[in-house]
């Protein structure tokens, strides 16, 4: 589809593009590819090479005729709070246990409702795992000691809102440089954050992500790193053990974020043989971007059989599974390429894998075929190297109707394409959506040749002048949304400015330089706004100032300025003759605001 790989030098990441095979071809390279066989096949001294031909890897790992690789995997147990897991567990089932502890922890609880989706996804970046290692650690909350689930509900919420506020006020306070600006910033502004800071917990995306911050904190930058694990197994079988799958140093030096994603499963369902890589990007260049280390977190109270155990601190009593290993193979690439994505090179959607003797319990490794088959165990966590291919074994049977098994993954990615999978990780909305637009596209007939091989690929939409005028109105849509959002935003943030003002003792009016410095903030994703941007629209909420909407008056619900639900309007102090003349108003005209009737 894109014959010119335009991604940033792998080399300097320490990876290396090569040609290789695993028999798939995406869905956007297929339709392109037949039509090039069939132009080709009417030449018989033609070649005919095959869309796979072209497929391309990453590899992250060059090793020289006398250096092997050493393949790991690293086994967990507890790595996370009880209580993390299972609201993990809650974010992501689409059935909920009946048991009385769920019901009036999740269900009834006042403070947090937890809805279930399966499948979601997000991306953590290292510096966002890191702002909540170290707030954690500088705020004393490192650990939410809680002897309920509900309370820890509560307590966790409101770690959330104060991390949040924590970053609101570090995003406004680090473009200011007078530190008695700042401090009085702070303080003018603390409720207009925690506001915003409370907003967050009420969408579950946002939730779901602060789940996955915490996770990546815990299980990747401070447990790996400092732990071999309970259970180490390695392609090497003179190595030692005890060794860690890396160094913190490493992976902040390497790693650019973690791609999460969880997934909801019952009785049937399986994952077939495969390696994981950044989705999108395969569906764009046909290239195969390995993570760097990849791992799995084991979220229902749920164990394979022989593997029940009694505790007393879990949250909920553990429920029999039968089936649902994970099992991966230490052969790595050289294993996937006699196999294929699943199995598509080899015939069998299973790679190889068969199910170790019943009376095997516990770990299963196949010293002859390098297969580890580990039974699903609640609060388990698994690691190991990137680019080694996997599968999750069918599940036969769960003892408890209203229980799903969940597993929650992680893909690290180096700065080399993490930026790039951050906008749309896999199984995220965003993800969704560009799959959607894809396939939308793809069969969409262009003409009767088009008809008969199944739609286009995205060099011929390049083509059609018409459907890429029509992707380009969309994104244009799209952008004008995201702008009526940020305006929307932006004129609540000069409102809760003036009332905090307002409710102040300061006596001084503020004026129109003081909201655009306080309010003229660029976002880290829009770039908007920025100072100007702030102040015209600024100018055209005086404007709009006897109209009936949001410009016009503010319904002060909270009481910010003192008053519960009471209504303000916006006056301009002085400079009142410039502005009248429609001229952008003034820098240094001075701004207040005046209780006035509801509408």
């Amino acid at each position: 589809m894109n014959s010119d790989f335009a991604f940033p030098a792998f080399e300097s990441h320490g990876g290396r593009l090569e040609p290789f095979n695993d028999g798939h071809c995406p869905e956007t390279f297929r339709c392109a590819q037949s039509a090039t066989l069939a132009e080709r096949c009417t030449d018989e001294s033609t070649t005919v090479s095959s869309c796979t031909d072209t497929a391309r890897i990453v590899r992250y790992k060059c090793p020289s005729a006398s250096d092997s690789v050493e393949n790991e995997v690293h086994i967990y147990n507890d790595v996370l709070n009880p209580h993390h897991v299972q609201m993990l567990y809650e974010a992501t089932a689409s059935t909920k246990h009946d048991s009385n502890d769920i019901k009036d922890s999740t269900i009834t609880t006042p403070c947090l409702d937890l809805t279930g989706e399966s499948p979601w996804g997000t991306y953590v970046t290292v510096e966002e795992a890191l702002d909540w290692i170290n707030w954690t650690k500088m705020n004393g909350k490192c650990n939410i000691d809680t002897t309920t689930y509900e309370d820890y509900l509560a307590s966790w919420k409101e770690t959330l809102i104060d991390f949040y506020k924590w970053q609101e006020l570090s995003k406004s306070t680090s473009l200011s440089d007078d530190k008695n600006e700042e401090q009085s910033f702070q303080t003018t502004s603390r409720r207009v954050h925690a506001d915003r800071a409370k907003n967050h917990l009420e969408d579950m995306d946002t939730i779901r992500h602060a789940l996955a911050v915490e996770a990546v904190a815990k299980f990747f930058i401070e447990t790996i790193p400092s732990s071999s694990g309970d259970i180490v197994t390695s392609s090497q079988q003179n190595q030692s053990t005890n060794k860690e799958l890396y160094t913190k140093r490493d992976f902040l030096k390497q790693a650019h974020g973690v791609a999460v994603w969880a997934l909801s499963s019952r009785p049937g369902a399986s994952v077939q043989y495969h390696i994981d890589y950044a989705e999108l990007l395969r569906y764009e260049y046909n290239v195969t971007v390995p993570p760097l280390w990849a791992g799995t977190i084991q979220c229902s109270a749920l164990c394979s059989k022989d593997q029940i155990t009694q505790d007393a601190e879990s949250v909920n009593s553990t429920k029999k599974m039968v089936g649902g290993e994970f099992c991966v193979n230490l052969r790595g690439l050289e294993h996937y390429a006699e196999h294929g994505y699943k199995g598509m090179i080899s015939g069998d959607p299973m790679g190889g894998w068969k199910s170790p003797d019943t009376a095997t319990s516990g770990v299963h490794v196949d010293s002859c075929n390098k297969w580890v088959t580990i039974p699903y165990t609640c609060n388990r966590g698994i690691v190991h190297n990137g680019d080694l291919p996997h599968l999750s074994a069918p599940i036969q049977h769960i003892d408890d109707d209203q229980l799903s098994r969940v597993i929650v993954g992680f893909n690290v990615f180096g700065h080399d394409v993490g930026a790039r999978v951050a906008k749309a990780p896999e199984h995220s909305r965003q993800f969704r959506r560009q799959v959607k637009l894809y396939r939308t596209t793809l069969s969409a007939p262009k003409d009767n040749k088009s008809r008969s091989n199944g739609g286009m690929d995205l060099s011929q939409i390049r083509k059609n002048k018409g459907l890429t005028k029509l992707l380009v109105l969309a994104k244009r849509e799209r952008v004008k949304e995201q702008l009526r959002l940020d305006q929307k935003q932006l004129t609540c943030n000069i409102w809760n400015h003036l009332l905090s003002h307002h409710g102040s003792d300061e006596k001084r009016h503020l004026c129109v330089g003081d909201i655009i410095e306080k309010c003229g903030i660029p976002n880290n994703g829009s770039g908007w706004p920025t100072p100007v941007d702030a102040h015209v629209h600024l100018h055209n909420m005086l404007k709009q100032r006897d109209s009936r909407d949001d410009g016009g008056t503010y319904h002060d619900l909270d009481g910010i300025a003192g008053i519960c639900g009471a209504y303000y309007k916006m006056i301009v102090v002085d400079d009142l003759e410039s502005f009248t003349k429609r001229n952008l108003i003034a820098a240094s005209a001075a701004i207040s605001i005046t209780r006035c009737e509801s509408e």
